[in-house]
């Protein structure tokens, strides 16, 4: 009797970007070699993190000088390179043959001490990034990666068992992973802030990590819907951090929407502004030297907000909310919002007291990241 014919071929648009970049992204972080393609040659790329002494002397022996360091602009001016911080990315070679405590001193600045880790910049040449260092860096943020990493051309060869990925599918994959949302279970959750609660999940078509809508009451979907974007913050909403104020921002923005018509939350997986939760932890580390949570971001490679709200826009659309009320002290939100054609049609000022161990971090948002409040209100609270 013979088998029927099965069709194992990934039932979504964008199946090759999407299934590869999860892939690639993934080899990264296990410290593998992954091999961008390009049409002009093959690049093998390692997560500077990830390289040991080891994986280092095997690559300088085999590469010679046709391997290089890329960084952040961000990164290269905080190890004292005058560049700018906003180009995006910059090629670093070293004269001499390069150790992992180099390496670990250029890209991490908290594996040491970060007053002594202006480098002997003689030592080094930098030059402006190509456009195979820019999709390196885009990768390796996905991976929630440092944004540094080492590249080495192949012309078109090839590396034994590496994950391969042509260039155009790392960016064509973050973008269907943002778009193709789709929801894919919901129930009723009694919370204690609101006992009328439904949360509904929406994954990716690659199956990669579920963003939820938190409906509280039955918000009037012909009418602006109250909602809050809350990007998920494992230490402040589960374990109640002190050093931000994202856990009250998250019960307090349920408690509103209870005792008003209804809202929608939607948790959006961005830990720590779009980094991840090891460089948020990271980032405190350097926060606990003096600098600024911004500063922090800019130290580690990475921009001061790497969020992205199309994931927010596209649970919008299925949930057929058309115009918004927006619970938030971010205009920069509001902004980003209207740009990707959500209808705002009112700012909803969301503030809560300061303690000993945000009253910084609070101030730094206003004076700094652009929050829509005094921060000198925080200066004289809590």
């Amino acid at each position: 009797m013979n088998s029927p014919s099965v069709n194992f071929e990934p039932a979504f648009a964008n199946a090759t970007s999407l299934s590869k970049l999860e892939r690639a992204a993934f080899g990264l972080r296990r410290a593998e070699t992954v091999v961008i393609k390009t049409p002009e040659g093959n690049y093998a790329i390692i997560a500077a993190e990830g390289v040991n002494q080891t994986v280092l002397d095997q690559l300088q022996d085999a590469a010679g000088q046709s391997w290089h360091v890329v960084l952040t602009g961000q990164r290269a001016v905080r190890i004292g390179f005058d560049v700018n911080a906003q180009e995006s990315v910059y090629q670093m070679r070293s004269k001499m043959r390069l150790t992992a405590s180099d390496l670990a001193a250029i890209i991490d600045p908290t594996r040491a001490n970060r007053n002594a880790q202006v480098l002997a910049l003689d030592d080094y040449d930098l030059q402006d990034g190509q456009n195979i260092d820019g999709s390196a860096v885009q990768l390796l943020k996905h991976a929630r990666l440092l944004p540094a990493g080492i590249v080495a051309p192949l012309g078109h060869a090839s590396l034994p068992d590496a994950i391969e990925i042509e260039q155009g599918d790392i960016s064509q994959g973050i973008y269907a992973q943002a778009k193709t949302l789709r929801q894919i279970s919901q129930a009723k959750v009694p919370l204690e802030d609101c006992e009328d609660v439904e949360i509904i999940s929406f994954r990716p078509e690659d199956g990669s990590i579920e963003h939820l809508a938190i409906i509280v009451g039955e918000p009037d979907r012909n009418r602006p819907v109250l909602i809050r974007l809350h990007s998920e913050c494992f230490t402040g909403d589960l374990l109640g951090s002190l050093r931000c104020d994202c856990g009250s921002q998250l019960r307090g923005a349920i408690s509103l929407m209870a005792s008003t018509q209804g809202g929608i939350l939607l948790y959006l997986a961005q830990e720590g502004r779009g980094i991840g939760l090891v460089n948020k932890l990271r980032a405190y580390q350097l926060q606990d030297t003096g600098i600024d949570t911004v500063d922090a971001n800019f130290e580690l490679g990475f921009e001061e907000d790497e969020r992205s709200y199309v994931p927010a826009v596209q649970m919008l659309k299925h949930l057929n909310v058309r115009q918004v009320r927006v619970l938030t002290n971010n205009p920069r939100k509001v902004d980003a919002l209207g740009r990707l054609g959500v209808n705002v049609v009112e700012r909803v000022a969301h503030i809560f007291p300061a303690n000993r161990h945000n009253r910084g971090y609070l101030m730094t948002k206003g004076a700094r990241g652009g929050h829509l409040f005094d921060p000198a209100d925080f200066a004289q609270k809590g």
